[in-house]
């Protein structure tokens, strides 16, 4: 049997998800759970954002992390799988160019 995924936000997610209304942070919210129900459907980045993964759904984009396959972002590994959303946007051109600098910013990619 599979272990249910806790979920993590980082604080970058959190304060992204936040500036969008509550209709969209309501979508977000039900994209999150998808993501949860089903984590290694989704593809990973490649290059600087090597083993964070993306959702794309529309316009929306969700980066995040799995704690069994990049452990090194927890302070402390996590005895149960953990997702941690790390980064929320609506596509535009520089989606992915901004979510490299802010990562980098937080200290979660180098």
């Amino acid at each position: 049997m599979m272990r249910p995924w806790r979920k993590r936000y980082h604080e970058l997610y959190l304060k992204l998800r936040s500036e969008f209304d509550s209709h969209v942070i309501q979508w977000i919210a039900e994209k999150e759970e998808m993501i949860v129900s089903a984590p290694l459907s989704f593809g990973f980045l490649k290059h600087e954002l090597s083993g964070v993964r993306k959702f794309k759904s529309g316009k929306l984009r969700i980066l995040y992390v799995l704690s069994e396959e990049k452990p090194d972002i927890w302070d402390v590994p996590p005895e149960e799988p953990e997702i941690m959303f790390l980064y929320v946007d609506l596509r535009r051109d520089e989606t992915y160019k901004e979510a490299l600098k802010l990562l980098r910013k937080h200290g979660i990619v180098q």
